[in-house]
């Protein structure tokens, strides 16, 4: 109270206050000041008999509440002028607390959107949709890089020595690999009125890649007869008569003797040309190759993603057909799932099995998440496909509709998957080496040794965009003999060949894009998450503070002058300095 008490010796001087007369409303203030500044002139009356009282005056003493005459008119509008100054003065302390609690405001709404919500990762999946102007759509028609195609086949070293003696095991070698690159193109694309779907034809081409080959291609190989078997089972309730053509044809061996490119890119076969004679509902094709059918192109039409995001590159048909029409049931027949050059980004985030149409496995196959990898220095969510996707409806129920046998003791083993309903041959599908698969497959013959580093398959997926990052497919064609043939009993599966398809780095250019938009986006994520509540809290405080100031900006500080005790208000100076306030 150290100016109350030095104000205390001036109370006479203060009374001055008290002897003052009333305004006259009509007097000199009302022409020449504004009338919203007589309300601060009430308002300062007040403060005077406040302070008074502050002050150590007596109730009896006190000034009047209102203003007095006398005194000078300059002295008045000397105040008016002061408490002009101070509102100029305070205004940009307003607009910067405005200021401040927008950005409060904007960063408390920003982290609970954050937190609470998916908005900023819907809003980059949402990136991803294929349309015209979009960069994704650039590398999804152009593949920024080409796959690896490497081609094994299973060569019967021993078949002569075991026609003779059947109690051998037969003996196979793996020759190969055999390495293309495989180029990728889409073709006469094609959007609906809407944007929601794309039809387009995908067409691929093989070159052969010497150097990373390890196998000739003018080697000769001992194989299964592929024409010979799907024969036999086309005319199954016929096999008596027609065997005997076939042994006076010289068309009864079940394997034969080819030259390696020969069965890889096709040869000329009297049988296969016979059975293209009968009915079937599979695309014919000119010559029997193991991969004659890839060169053709695949009329294939999928969602963009417009729709619905988590069917982002969804198979709608495939080569004019809505489904396999294949299996008994309509999911097993379904082609809703991804096409393999994108899956639902926001999927793969969640760490949900995925879905991938594999036309060789005639059916959609589930991927499950496995472990998060670094895949090109960037962080991935691998993916394996389900080991159950290939098991016995004995073992695994869900894969019942996968069978068309009426007798579950006659539907594949474990490991296998019968493809016969879009072949139309006795083919099985299986991983390499018969990974994965009952032993009882493999236990026929020698030269099998598989294993998981070599043989699974894997897809590591970016989760954010929901593109392959690496990849590997790995799938081995196998083909069973329905009835007993002289040396090979029935139920016996005959490993044909096995294919990898390896997904190599992408270049440095696109690399270091996709290697800056994972890292870009990491950043954003972070600041949204981390440093907009941290503005928040940091603008609250500062709010709080302005606050409490401007609370004291409205109290009084007792002070006396040549006109005796009376209050003024506090400035933001007064706060540093040691000032007694009267209320």
């Amino acid at each position: 109270m150290g100016a109350c008490k030095r104000a205390e010796a001036e109370k006479e001087q203060g009374r001055a206050c008290a002897e003052r007369e009333p305004v006259n409303n009509s007097g000199w203030f009302v022409g020449n000041i504004r009338r919203p500044f007589l309300e601060t002139l009430k308002h300062t009356d007040k403060e005077c008999r406040r302070t008074w009282l502050c002050c150590g005056g007596s109730e009896s003493d006190a000034p009047s509440e209102q203003y007095s005459k006398s005194g000078t008119a300059s002295a008045k509008a000397g105040d008016l002028e002061a408490n002009l100054r101070r509102r100029k003065r305070d205004s940009p302390r307003w607009r910067g607390l405005v200021a401040l609690l927008a950005a409060c405001v904007f960063s408390l709404c920003g982290s609970c959107i954050m937190w609470t919500t998916d908005a900023f990762h819907n809003f980059v999946a949402n990136q991803m949709v294929l349309d015209e102007n979009k960069g994704t759509f650039a590398w999804w028609v152009t593949p920024p890089v080409n796959p690896m195609f490497r081609v094994y086949i299973w060569n019967y070293s021993n078949w002569e020595e075991f026609q003779q003696d059947p109690s051998l095991k037969l003996k196979l070698d793996e020759i190969g690999p055999f390495a293309y690159k495989e180029i990728i193109s889409r073709e006469d694309i094609k959007f609906d009125d809407k944007g929601l779907t794309i039809a387009y034809k995908e067409a691929r081409k093989y070159e052969y890649t010497p150097e990373k080959s390890g196998g000739d291609l003018n080697a000769t190989v001992v194989v299964p007869n592929l024409p010979f078997f799907g024969a036999k089972a086309k005319l199954d309730l016929l096999w008596g008569p027609v065997s005997m053509v076939l042994k006076t044809l010289r068309m009864d061996s079940p394997l034969v003797t080819l030259k390696a490119q020969d069965f890889i890119w096709g040869y000329d076969d009297e049988l296969f040309r016979m059975s293209k004679l009968l009915p079937s509902d599979n695309v014919a094709m000119d010559r029997v190759g193991l991969l004659n059918g890839k060169l053709r192109p695949d009329d294939i039409t999928i969602l963009t993603g417009a729709s619905d995001i988590d069917k982002l590159s969804y198979i709608v048909r495939y080569n004019k057909k809505a489904n396999l029409n294949a299996w008994p049931e309509a999911s097993c027949n379904s082609f809703e799932g991804s096409d393999g050059s994108l899956f639902p980004p926001r999927t793969i985030r969640a760490r949900q099995p995925v879905y991938a149409f594999k036309p060789e496995a005639c059916r959609l196959v589930k991927f499950v998440h496995d472990k998060n990898v670094m895949a090109q220095g960037i962080r991935a969510a691998r993916y394996i496909v389900d080991r159950n996707a290939f098991n016995s409806p004995r073992t695994f129920k869900d894969n019942l509709c996968f069978c068309n046998k009426t007798d579950l003791n006659e539907c594949a083993a474990d490991g296998l998957f019968d493809t016969s309903p879009c072949t139309g041959a006795p083919t099985f599908i299986s991983y390499p080496h018969f990974y994965l698969t009952d032993p009882a497959v493999a236990a026929p013959f020698e030269g099998m040794t598989p294993n998981a580093e070599e043989h699974d398959m894997s897809a590591d997926i970016h989760p954010r965009l929901g593109m392959t990052l690496q990849g590997r497919s790995r799938l081995q064609l196998n083909v069973m003999v329905t009835k007993d043939l002289p040396h090979l009993r029935k139920g016996m599966v005959l490993p044909v060949a096995w294919f990898a398809e390896d997904l190599p780095p992408y270049e440095t250019g696109f690399k270091v894009m996709i290697l800056v938009a994972s890292y870009l986006l990491d950043a954003i994520e972070l600041v949204l998450l981390y440093v907009l509540p941290f503005v928040a809290l940091v603008t609250a405080v500062v709010i709080v503070r302005r606050l409490l100031l401007l609370r004291r900006a409205g109290t009084a500080l007792c002070a006396a002058d040549d006109r005796g005790a009376y209050e003024r208000p506090v400035s933001y100076e007064d706060e540093a300095a040691d000032k007694t306030y009267c209320s």
